[in-house]
């Protein structure tokens, strides 16, 4: 279990790294939706349809804790 929580925080920084690069605020979820999927069928073991599902909570958890991060630097 420790892996992916690893790799949600890689997913979390490429997702801000996006940011800083090129892709507009609005469409980082779906980038991190899309980093988590890739990072879920690449790098977790199991069959096609369980690397999808963990790829999906991988990304949706990435995308929360960005959303997360900037409520708390907003104040």
């Amino acid at each position: 279990m420790f892996e992916i929580a690893l790799i949600i925080a890689v997913v979390l920084a490429l997702t801000e790294l996006l940011k800083q690069l090129v892709v507009s605020k609005k469409y980082l979820p779906v980038a991190s939706l899309i980093l988590g999927l890739l990072a879920g069928v690449f790098y977790v073991g199991g069959t096609l349809q369980e690397q999808i599902m963990y790829g999906l909570m991988i990304g949706l958890s990435a995308a929360g804790l960005f959303d997360q991060s900037k409520i708390v630097t907003k104040k």
